[in-house]
């Protein structure tokens, strides 16, 4: 297969192929046989006139484009196969040439990204000690006893700290002045935590002095960044209080450890213990994880990409598609959010787009550091995973191996992943401290490994739809 490529730009390839001529000529019959079965010609049964009178009635851009279609995707897989190019969508394809005996096709590849890495070993960030006061602690220790406190009916007026259990009818005056109820106004028994801000401005402070059993109506207004309908809105809801709860919080001591119910936890002295070996646990985890992030951003920048405007487009696209459902399941419009939020499109696309940028670069280079030092998945860590999980959640290996075996790929990403992070910190330091001596460096990949797909979305089919006569003008 004859073929000619052009570098357009660091992450784009454009490829010129010239279909073998017998290769052209079959996928016409092929087509033509295909076409034909549909051509009606006066007097005959579609697919049962004569070859002569069917090419009179056929319509031979349709068996063209029909060729051409067939032929895209062993075309393609060719090209791939010879030019060992990686592309990252399905690309774009145009006809350069046609005719009853020539056909060439050029393909506009968007290729995976990839990042050549600059220094990348003996990084130094910053990283403090980590510790635990006193203070903390004791915070952790209240914040534990504040978790398991009781909710006390109790026969007072509310104040902020308690839960009401409510009802209320929410009404806005139409342009007569009349009130009339909006959607979202009401609701019955909503329990709300007074102090919570669960409201707008003036609901909850309305509510404060009510007793269960009473009947209260008041005025707010609605913030002018809330939605659309109700922006600015002087409001009027009606309130009934079923039920004021107050908060009670056991007192701290050695009978109120045991009722907290933690494993081997019976005495303030060991709830202390506690807490600060937990607090430390994830200080140190932070810890590490701001010290390998900012290692990470040295290595990006580091760096250099070709990373094509269209991947990064996508990418932020699926981000703001996230979005939407996500605000969409808390019940309120994509159009609603940008208003309560006072977040213009443009500026939320814009953001979308640099952060989707920052991602992908990370993902790139930390990957190319993965392959340059051949960090692949080997059946072995497969095999000291899947025993790890079976000893941590209690069951046979054989069990979590059905588990993993429904998306095995993403299970070894996962495990790559982890090397790869395992191996940045082993050869970066905390300012001011000596470095870890790197790992021996693989020479080459041994039996079991297997090097990780590049990760990419589902790819679209290319479209060759342009008419004959177009396709010939060009």
């Amino acid at each position: 297969m004859k073929h000619t490529i052009e570098q357009v730009s660091p992450s784009r390839v454009k490829v010129a192929v010239a279909v073998e001529a017998d290769a052209w000529k079959e996928a016409q019959e092929k087509a033509f046989k295909k076409v034909a079965a549909k051509v009606k010609v006066p007097g005959f049964r579609p697919g049962k006139a004569p070859r002569a009178l069917v090419e009179k009635n056929i319509n031979h851009e349709a068996v063209w484009n029909e060729a051409i279609d067939a032929l895209l995707n062993p075309t393609f897989a060719a090209v791939l196969q010879e030019t060992q190019l990686r592309p990252f969508f399905r690309p774009e394809v145009g006809v350069t040439k046609i005719s009853d005996t020539e056909l060439e096709l050029v393909f506009q590849v968007i290729t995976v990204p990839t990042a050549t890495l600059g220094e990348y070993k003996g990084l130094e960030a910053p990283r403090p000690a980590d510790s635990v006061t006193e203070e903390e602690v004791a915070a952790a220790v209240a914040r534990r006893f504040e978790s398991n406190a009781e909710l006390v009916l109790v026969e007072r007026e509310a104040k902020m700290g308690d839960t009401v259990t409510i009802d209320f009818d929410g009404f806005l005056p139409d342009e007569q002045g009349n009130l009339k109820p909006f959607d979202g106004g009401k609701a019955e028994n909503y329990n709300l935590l007074l102090g919570s801000g669960s409201f707008i401005p003036g609901f909850e402070d309305s509510i404060v002095g009510m007793k269960a059993g009473q009947t209260k109506s008041f005025k707010v207004n609605f913030p002018e960044n809330y939605v659309k309908e109700l922006a600015g809105k002087h409001a009027q809801f009606q309130v009934k209080v079923h039920e004021v709860k107050e908060k009670v919080v056991p007192t701290a001591d050695d009978a109120a450890v045991k009722e907290l119910g933690i494993a081997n936890v019976n005495t303030m002295d060991e709830l202390k213990e506690f807490e600060k070996k937990a607090m430390l646990e994830r200080k140190v985890r932070d810890s590490e994880e701001r010290f390998y992030q900012a290692i990470v951003d040295k290595i990006v920048a580091n760096a250099t990409f070709a990373l094509d405007e269209a991947i990064i487009a996508n990418e932020a696209a699926q981000m703001e598609e996230n979005l939407k459902k996500q605000v969409e399941q808390n019940g309120i419009t994509f159009d609603q959010y940008c208003d309560i939020t006072a977040t213009k499109l443009e500026d939320l696309r814009a953001n979308f787009m640099k952060q989707a940028e920052a991602n992908l670069k990370v993902y790139v280079a930390t990957n190319t550091v993965g392959e340059v030092e051949k960090l692949y998945v080997t059946d072995a860590d497969v095999d000291a995973e899947v025993k790890a999980m079976a000893e941590q959640y209690k069951m046979e290996e054989e069990q979590v191996r059905g588990f993993i075996n429904r998306d095995l790929d993403g299970f070894k990403n996962n495990l790559f992943q982890k090397k790869i992070h395992d191996f940045i910190l082993s050869v970066s330091k905390p300012e001011g401290v000596a470095a870890k001596k790197a790992p021996a460096k693989k020479a080459a990949v041994t039996e079991g490994e297997e090097k990780p797909a590049a990760k990419k979305p589902a790819a679209k089919k290319p479209a060759a739809k342009k008419t004959a006569a177009k396709k010939e003008a060009e």
